[in-house]
């Protein structure tokens, strides 16, 4: 065990997903609210008032546990409060509805997984030098890997982008229940009493639960940001101190995607998980 550890988030410091995430987030929730009962929350007249409902969901809970931020995204649809809830009785619908959000729960994990699956296998790969990085880094720390994805599909995405798992002192993911979150990872590894731990994110979500934990925080968008933390850390483990989310322009990609995927969706297009992701990082169908 070394005196140090750095901990990688693995969408977007180690594999490069973009703005597609975001995508995926927000359009899975608006498919699964309007492929059950929850149809009856959404204005098919008026689709962008349901994202910009939605939006606040996202803004709230980015870098959480799927179905955190999924309940926090339906709780903005249903009443407009961007805060996740731990049970569908919190939304004060009926019980038939609540009965309901189990079904909205799987067709969102089903869309949502596919279009994430489509994504990986299409765009999404390690950021450039990487694998040299890391090989560089776990001279001197020992390397963990703390994501908020299942551990079954961290597992299988950390092998087919060819990751040595040797490398690493533990890869560590979220259960099905989606109830082990970035920051009882980052505890654990904390835990093991290193001297100094700093975890590498994309998001502010990210920043909140390595400040909560106690440890240092980075953040990495792009291979650019790996130059300037290899520089810095020549000096010790750096630490930024506050992080904006999403830039106004990014939202606005972001959303001007989801709204035609939205309108797609109802008009009756049955666009398959490669078209849409496709969709999203071209432009084209």
């Amino acid at each position: 065990m070394k005196e140090k550890a750095i901990v990688f988030d693995f969408d977007g410091p180690l594999i490069g997903s973009g703005q597609d995430k975001a995508v995926h987030i927000l359009f899975s929730a608006f498919v699964a609210c309007w492929d059950t009962g929850f149809r009856v929350f959404l204005h098919p007249e008026n689709l962008e008032l349901d994202l910009e409902k939605m939006v606040k969901g996202l803004i709230n809970y980015p870098g959480a546990p799927r179905f955190q931020q999924l309940s926090a995204i339906i709780s903005c649809i249903v009443r407009d409060i961007p805060q996740a809830i731990k049970d569908p009785s919190e939304l004060k619908i009926d019980e038939n509805l609540q009965k309901e959000y189990q079904k909205l729960k799987e067709r969102y994990n089903q869309f949502y997984s596919s279009l994430n699956d489509a994504a990986a296998k299409l765009y999404w790969k390690p950021l450039d030098g990487i694998k040299e990085i890391i090989e560089e880094l776990v001279k001197d720390y020992d390397l963990y890997v703390a994501s908020g994805i299942i551990q079954e599909i961290l597992e299988k995405d950390f092998n087919h982008h060819g990751f040595d798992r040797k490398i690493f002192s533990g890869i560590f993911g979220s259960n099905p229940a989606g109830d082990i979150d970035k920051a009882k990872i980052l505890e654990k590894i904390k835990n093991k009493g290193y001297k100094d731990v700093l975890f590498i994110g994309d998001s502010k979500k990210d920043f909140e639960y390595a400040k909560a934990t106690g440890i240092k925080f980075y953040r990495i968008k792009t291979a650019t940001d790996y130059k300037k933390l290899m520089n810095e850390i020549k000096n010790g483990l750096p630490n930024q101190n506050e992080i904006c989310e999403f830039t106004e322009e990014e939202l606005e990609t972001i959303k001007s995607k989801v709204i035609s995927l939205m309108k797609f969706y109802v008009q009756g297009k049955n666009l398959s998980f490669e078209e849409i992701t496709t969709f999203i990082n071209t432009g084209k169908l």
